[in-house]
């Protein structure tokens, strides 16, 4: 049985429906997540050398990583001395402010060192920082 009518069907609907709005903003909450996770990167356990004085790089253009076993990581991919002197000298060609942020693990050697860096220097660049945590 229907309720009688007063008379104010005419009115108009002031309220807000919250329901909708929660239910996106969940659905986008959770698309976030997913993506988030998704772009996680991963990690080589690097332990870099400690120092007072350290300041960031700046612009950072290229990451190099001195392995400690043979090879080389360039923006998190592997390679060897070889392609990784092909890739900077082309790099270097195109682009003659090129910036590298070479980052090696404490327990290297101060020759392997050395080495990366007269790689890095023989292929043209001119602008190397080494990676550091602060203390």
């Amino acid at each position: 049985m229907a309720a009688p009518s007063t008379g104010d069907d005419n009115r108009e609907i002031t309220d807000i429906n919250v329901t909708p709005l929660v239910d996106v903003t969940l659905v986008l909450l959770v698309i976030f997540m997913v993506t988030a996770s998704l772009m996680i990167t991963r990690v080589l356990p690097v332990k870099l050398p400690e120092s007072a004085t350290g300041a960031p790089a700046g612009q950072v253009t290229w990451q190099v990583v001195l392995l400690r076993g043979p090879g080389y990581l360039l923006n998190g991919k592997r390679m060897t001395g070889d392609e990784l002197a092909a890739k900077v000298r082309a790099e270097v060609r195109l682009r003659s402010s090129l910036r590298v942020d070479l980052a090696a693990d404490g327990g290297l050697s101060y020759r392997e060192i050395v080495a990366a860096l007269d790689l890095l220097k023989q292929q043209g660049v001119r602008h190397v920082a080494l990676s550091v945590v602060p203390r």
